[in-house]
């Protein structure tokens, strides 16, 4: 039994044993392709030596803002609050530059102004930023507009002042609306505007006029002038 597994193992160790040789000499020749100039690098003392150099660097670039190792001032600069001055001063000769060489290129432009027509009822305010990028107030616009103005009128103007609820302003007779989810005030402008033309088209709807409800203005708080004493003015001669 035992001749017989030793005549089936033979085989199988010299393929083994032959494979190692192969596999010997083929490392050999490598290791002679590449050469023996080869060395092997110390990535220890590298990062010791790297690390070394940064910290030269940083060493340096603190002392040269180290209050201990400044020098004395010699009187040839200015101080802080003298450059802040300085860069106020270069920001109005900027803005003295653009009026002076870019005005008489946009003044050929201009236009005389027209006052809006009274179908113009719409009034839109915003904030523009100047000077610095879009801010987050810039976005939003807000609409004032008087009620007398859109034409409506018994029922329709009724359930209209329903609709808008506390944005009525029964003192001056006029609604404000604001808006800012949109990205841009071009944006928030155009969904007021539908907004108003929304309302307005539901408040001509026939179906439900809301006539049995009514108005309740107590939210607004009236300002009671006081009015100034004529006897105080002074008397003309």
């Amino acid at each position: 039994m035992s001749s017989v597994l030793v005549g089936r193992l033979r085989p199988r160790l010299a393929f083994r044993q032959t494979t190692q040789t192969i596999t010997r000499s083929l490392h050999a020749s490598g290791v002679q392709l590449v050469g023996r100039s080869k060395r092997k690098v110390n990535f220890k003392a590298h990062a010791i030596k790297n690390r070394k150099e940064h910290a030269e660097i940083y060493d340096e670039q603190d002392r040269a803002y180290d209050m201990e190792h400044m020098g004395d001032w010699e009187y040839d600069d200015h101080h802080t609050y003298g450059h802040l001055l300085m860069d106020n001063i270069r920001d109005v000769r900027k803005y003295v530059r653009l009026m002076k060489f870019e005005h008489p290129t946009l003044a050929q432009h201009a236009k005389p102004f027209r006052p809006p027509p009274s179908t113009h009822v719409l009034r839109f305010e915003s904030t523009v930023t100047v000077g610095d990028k879009v801010q987050a107030q810039d976005r939003k616009v807000v609409l004032r507009v008087k009620v007398s103005q859109l034409g409506l009128k018994g029922p329709e103007l009724h359930k209209f002042l329903l609709l808008v609820g506390v944005r009525y302003n029964p003192e001056t007779d006029e609604i404000k609306m604001s808006e800012s989810r949109e990205a841009t005030s071009l944006l928030n402008k155009k969904r007021l505007a539908d907004t108003l033309n929304v309302l307005i088209a539901e408040a001509k709807k026939k179906d439900d006029m809301f006539a049995d409800v009514p108005l309740d203005f107590s939210y607004h708080k009236y300002k009671y002038k006081m009015p100034f004493p004529a006897e105080w003015l002074p008397k003309s001669n």
